[in-house]
């Protein structure tokens, strides 16, 4: 069995030739089943691919780079999802020209040979391109915000309102000094206004705010602006006490917000 030669590329008529070696086609996905998947080839003919398919869900094409175990079936080394939408055609194309120029091209001249060589080479990457549908990258995880006692989801990274850290200490009055110049660190957060924060419909400039789940204190807001702890002013102030919530990361969701005014 040769596995050290490249995969050459087949469709269903050109897999016979190759049994035993290393081979490379694209399948038409009928059917998945148990250490199997059943397909068509891009010249309408019947593949078995044999082994496990990737756990992800499979796409409409399918690239395998395997073994020719028979003429009509492939044991998979490696599985490649090609999308939805995919030119049979054209790959089949690239298949024949594949296989005709490897077969002649010691029977050819040097400048004809060469033209078949970049002849398939400009239809390999044409083929490698044709995908319109790429699968989009996953949304990365985003960090939420619970009232520690209930759990209630509070806030959400996109509702977070950054400021530049302040200069700590020498940002306060001498009455607010803690006497530790090297604190600068924020104990808060900072958001923007949210429907659940109710207190703020009052008309009132400046309250507590309390979890809507269990009425817990989660930090205060002014209208007219707040000193973080840090020494930056922040107006108007939405603030959450980190002590009194736990930042948790989250799998994407389109709808965790807790829903801003």
């Amino acid at each position: 069995m040769d596995t050290s030669s490249p995969a050459v590329f087949v469709n269903g008529e050109l897999l016979r030739r190759y049994v035993g070696q290393k081979v490379r086609a694209v399948v038409q996905v009928i059917r998945s089943e148990s250490g199997s998947v059943i397909g068509k080839s891009t010249d309408d003919q019947q593949i078995v691919v044999k082994g496990s398919p990737p756990s992800s869900p499979l796409t409409t094409y399918l690239e395998v780079i395997g073994i020719a175990d028979s003429e009509n079936s492939i044991r998979a080394e490696v599985w490649t999802n090609f999308g939805d939408n995919f030119d049979a055609q054209n790959y089949n194309e690239l298949c024949k020209l594949a296989n005709e120029e490897e077969i002649s091209v010691e029977t050819q001249t040097p400048a004809l040979a060469k033209d078949s060589r970049e002849a398939m080479t400009e239809l390999q990457m044409e083929v490698e391109t044709t995908d319109p549908s790429p699968q989009e990258p996953l949304p990365k995880p985003q960090f939420m915000y619970r009232c520690k006692k209930c759990r209630r989801i509070v806030a959400i990274e996109e509702n977070i309102v950054p400021h530049e850290p302040g200069k700590g200490e020498e940002c306060f009055a001498w009455k607010k000094r803690s006497g530790n110049p090297e604190h600068v660190q924020c104990s808060s957060i900072f958001v923007e206004p949210m429907k659940w924060m109710q207190s703020i419909h009052d008309g009132t400039v400046e309250e507590k705010l309390l979890c809507l789940g269990c009425n817990a204190r989660l930090g205060y807001f002014n209208w007219a602006g707040m000193q973080c702890s840090c020494g930056a002013w922040v107006n108007p102030a939405f603030q959450l006490q980190k002590s009194r919530i736990d930042e948790c990361k989250s799998d994407p969701n389109p709808n965790p917000n807790p829903e801003s005014v």
